[in-house]
């Protein structure tokens, strides 16, 4: 047992001792063990002994160690580097589309004038992306008989256009895979690079890395993941990397003029869309004066029509997901590499019993600054300047009822740097928070300040007058089953308007009949009374 226990000796070396060459890798503090010595046999041949190390390592840490064959001559130094862990999403739709500019031309008819509009005017004619629209009730403002409240009749063109060639391109991005980077740097006994290779390994499936030492990566990967949907890249070289977040878009077969990408963009340069009946339903007939033409239209607060997007529409992924560092769009998928990772389960495996002599490098802090910053997402971060640090630096950061636990990593040499980092609900305690902040190295010094805490406001409603109102359809009132269409018609207000649908015709048309009728009996009984009357007066 003692040969056992001497050969796979774990001793840990701190770098104070040594001076760091220019070109060393900083070396992350030791957090992990070795099982042992491990008798391996292939199909019942000959046995081996193999020499395993279980190691939890973190983005951006370097684990290093030396290690020496007690079979052989074979002595080196293996440095595995957690490189970046990257979202890698596939795209499972893809279009492009224009804002959307509307050009409207409408007609005011005023009651008692010429019957210039009515519910089979089409003033589109050939115009392509173009909806007509009638209304046989809008306000006759201007008008002769404007005094006895008759209503006028609008007839209107409404052609959507792109309003510029910018163009937006729509991706629907699926589950990701997890992918993590790995970089290994093998050296000999005199410290010169044998060999640095870098691997790729996905997480949702884990992965071995057969080399000269064998790599297993175990670890299910991060719980934090921009969810699948569809999201926003505008079509541009300067902006084509970027992805906006929190819009509301249309999948590859929707049409609604309540989301982006109602009106996509066709082959050579020409736009499609299927949505020209809900721009009548949309449009708000707006009349100042009739009689000069002063009259017109807007379209309801929820249509993308004559809007674009403004800073408080979209929002950059990086802003809504701030464990995000960076994304990179490409034609057919998307990566994401994140700021944070939680620890790898990483497993290093020799094909033969050595000796290790696990490194890490010292860390250092003079002072240090900063503030707690909660931005208009309610994220928190902790901006902090640091003076001559150097290392892994662990930290507290204490609130009115809670605390967290952080830690930094900083290159080897010490220089004055400045990190941010992303935490959780601490509540500030009259405006400040507690952070200590600890080198790690053999001295055990820990420097405490009380920082400020600077908070933007959130948005959040505002009520707004909403000019929205139901447009009366003209179907409404070309409707003979309808009793709406009779009260409509039977109203005296409406008897003087120029429309004159069918319905109108065959209501008309009836009440005359019926009017004509009861006069007539009318007549009868009268002149039946008059008889009678002059009968009993002859008698007399």
């Amino acid at each position: 047992m003692q040969w056992l226990l001497l050969s796979l000796s774990l001793a840990l070396t701190s770098s104070l001792h040594t001076t760091p060459s220019p070109t060393m890798r900083h070396c992350s503090s030791p957090t992990g063990s070795m099982d042992g010595r491990i008798v391996v046999e292939e199909d019942g041949g000959e046995a081996a002994d193999v020499t395993t190390l279980t190691w939890q390592i973190g983005l951006g840490e370097t684990l290093c160690y030396r290690f020496k064959s007690e079979t052989s001559s074979l002595v080196g130094t293996v440095e595995v580097t957690y490189v970046s862990l990257k979202s890698i999403y596939s795209m499972l739709d893809s279009y492009q589309f224009p804002l959307v500019h509307s050009s409207v031309q409408c007609l005011c008819d005023c009651p008692g004038g010429h019957s210039q509009c009515d519910s089979q005017t089409n003033m589109c004619a050939n115009i392509s992306n173009c909806a007509s629209y009638y209304n046989p009730s809008v306000r006759s403002s201007g008008c002769f008989f404007n005094f006895l409240q008759l209503s006028a009749a609008m007839c209107c063109s409404i052609q959507v256009l792109p309003a510029s060639r910018e163009r937006y391109r729509a991706v629907h991005l699926a589950v990701p895979s997890i992918m993590a980077q790995f970089k290994t740097v093998y050296k000999n006994e005199e410290g010169e690079v044998v060999d640095t290779r870098s691997y790729s390994v996905d997480l949702n499936s884990g992965s071995t890395i057969d080399w000269d030492v064998t790599l297993q990566v175990s670890s299910p990967g991060p719980t934090t993941l921009v969810p699948p949907g569809w999201y926003v890249v505008p079509d541009h070289p300067s902006h084509r990397h970027t992805l906006l977040a929190g819009l509301n878009v249309n999948g590859l077969d929707g049409w609604d003029i309540n989301k982006l990408g109602w009106l996509k963009a066709g082959k050579k340069g020409g736009v499609v869309t299927s949505s020209l009946e809900q721009l009548v339903q949309a449009f708000v007939p707006t009349v100042e004066n009739c009689a000069d033409g002063r009259y017109g239209g807007t379209f309801t607060k929820g249509a993308k029509i004559d809007r674009l997007l403004v800073e408080g529409q979209k929002r950059r992924l990086t802003d809504v997901y701030p464990f995000i560092g960076d994304v990179r769009v490409w034609r057919r998928h998307v990566e994401m590499e994140h700021k944070e990772s939680p620890l790898l389960a990483l497993t290093l495996q020799h094909r033969s019993k050595v000796g290790v002599v696990v490194q890490y490098s010292s860390s250092h802090l003079s002072d240090f600054t900063g503030l707690l910053y909660q931005d208009s997402f309610s994220h928190l971060h902790l901006n902090l300047s640091l003076f001559q640090a150097s290392g892994t630096i662990t930290g507290v950061i204490s609130g009115s009822r809670s605390s967290q636990s952080i830690l930094l990593r900083l290159p080897l040499h010490p220089s004055n740097a400045t990190r941010q980092v992303k935490l959780s609900a601490i509540q500030c305690r009259a405006g400040q928070v507690r952070v200590s902040l600890r080198p790690l190295s053999l001295q055990n010094v820990t420097i405490t300040k009380h920082l400020p805490c600077v908070t933007e406001n959130m948005r959040t409603f505002r009520s707004t007058p909403d000019i929205r109102r139901q447009v009366e359809a003209s179907a409404v009132t070309d409707c003979l089953s309808c009793g709406s269409a009779w009260l409509h018609w039977l109203d005296p207000g409406h008897w003087l308007e120029t429309a004159w649908p069918q319905a109108r015709v065959v209501i008309m048309v009836t009440m005359a009949v019926m009017g004509m009728l009861v006069i007539i009996m009318v007549c009868k009984v009268i002149r039946g009374v008059c008889k009678c009357c002059g009968c009993a007066s002859s008698k007399k």
